[in-house]
């Protein structure tokens, strides 16, 4: 066996220069030590060193900080056995060689190696997606930032408005599109109190205002007297506004065509149907769950064994701390933050689809648990739904759940 291990560089991100390389065997003997450059010329020079000690990829194990980039990818196509490790635990193996605390790319290396050597059975080698799953994964992945980055946003145009043009706030709905023709239109004060009703009636008619009969309403609100900013702030509120609406807008655009590739993704994947049935997923959080699970192949190779991975790794199960007659219960912060989110999200959509979900809100909201921990222990049941499903290819049954609820006499869900 040979062992191969990388260090980042500094402890503040990924390695984009270079690489450095500890090459060791089950005797613990150093084989090579040897920094690469971050080019083709490193990764062809990591290759030939590699081979001059094991001709055959396959029987080369290699330990890495990171599950992804350009070096992964490389490793991977030619076919090493890649074992990502979490950077917090070569940090720990480290404490038990090197109680200074000292920090250095080589003694990352070192420990990465060692890792390999004495503890890979606790470490399973990274083993790729099929190309839809991972292309789903990183687009919702993409989706959520360019959703928050339009939140955000959002909250500035707000921000401008209350300072440069309170009454628009009052006349559509931000998130409509005819709100942004509204501002393209009266950009201030001055533009529309120079409109008079007809003009106004057939700006509504021109971009198809979907309530009509509340144009009289609206007119009414246009006409009511309000503030005035400074004049100061007006003139740079106006080139502020239209950048942040030429932005919201590119926003809006962008996540259209991030939903409709999604969704071209997931017509396409088997196990979509099975995560569709369940309540409270949507058009946003099924694809997010289907690429969670990857494929349920039929030899029995899942990325999940059991829901309760999933539950450790979405963080909805707490740690139990324990020695002698003390204990303690607390929440899992190591864990995917992003998983975590998407079913602390499904949880709370849950309640107003499900009405078991809404049983067991309500019951534990009344004896004083907080919403997020209610909303974790949800997610926790949902995780095992979500599982149960997937695995056996069914759809969600909401009236057989709740038969079995009540048939294990879940106090909860009696009144149901």
């Amino acid at each position: 066996m040979l062992g191969f291990a990388y260090a980042q560089p500094n402890l503040h991100g990924w390695a984009d220069d270079h690489h450095d390389i500890f090459v060791t065997d089950d005797s613990a003997k150093t084989l090579d030590q040897f920094r690469i450059d971050h080019t083709c010329d490193g990764f062809a020079l990591l290759h030939s060193h590699l081979a001059n000690h094991q001709t055959s990829p396959g029987l080369v194990l290699i330990a890495i900080e990171t599950s992804r980039g350009l070096l992964v990818h490389e490793l991977l196509q030619k076919g090493y056995t890649v074992y990502a490790i979490n950077p917090k635990a070569v940090n720990r193996y480290k404490d038990r060689h090197v109680l200074s605390k000292a920090k250095s790319d080589v003694l990352d290396a070192l420990s990465l190696g060692h890792i390999l050597r004495t503890d890979r059975h606790l470490f399973q080698p990274l083993k790729p997606l099929p190309e839809d799953y991972r292309l789903l994964d990183r687009l919702c992945s993409d989706l959520r930032k360019v959703v928050d980055e339009k939140s955000r946003v959002t909250n500035q145009v707000i921000s401008c408005l209350k300072e440069l043009y309170p009454k628009a706030l009052d006349i559509f709905s931000l998130d409509s599109q005819i709100f942004i023709h509204f501002l393209k239109a009266f950009p201030d004060h001055r533009a529309l109190s120079a409109c008079t009703k007809k003009a106004f009636l057939m700006f509504l008619k021109k971009h198809r205002y979907p309530c009509p009969a509340k144009a009289e309403e609206l007119w009414k609100t246009v006409q009511a007297p309000t503030l005035q900013p400074d004049k100061v702030v007006a003139r740079s509120g106006i080139l502020r506004l239209r950048m942040l609406l030429d932005q919201f807008e590119n926003l809006k655009e962008h996540i259209t065509h991030y939903e409709q590739e999604i969704q071209a993704i997931l017509e396409k994947i088997p196990e979509s149907t099975s995560v569709k049935s369940l309540p409270g997923v949507g058009e946003r959080l099924a694809p997010e769950l289907v690429a969670t699970l990857g494929p349920n192949c039929k030899d029995g190779h899942h990325r999940f064994q059991a829901a309760e991975e999933i539950a450790k790794l979405s963080g909805c199960v707490p740690v139990v701390r324990e020695s002698g007659k003390w204990k303690t219960v607390s929440l899992r912060y190591a864990c995917v933050k992003p998983l975590r989110r998407t079913f602390h999200d499904w949880a709370f959509a849950s309640i107003s689809r499900s009405s078991w979900a809404r049983a067991f809100y309500d019951y534990h909201k009344e004896r004083n648990q907080s919403h997020c921990t209610i909303l974790r222990n949800l997610g926790k049941k949902w995780i095992k739904i979500l599982f149960a499903v997937w695995s056996n290819g069914t759809s969600y049954d909401e009236t057989l759940h709740i038969q079995n609820l009540k048939t294990r006499n879940v106090p909860w869900a009696m009144a149901l």
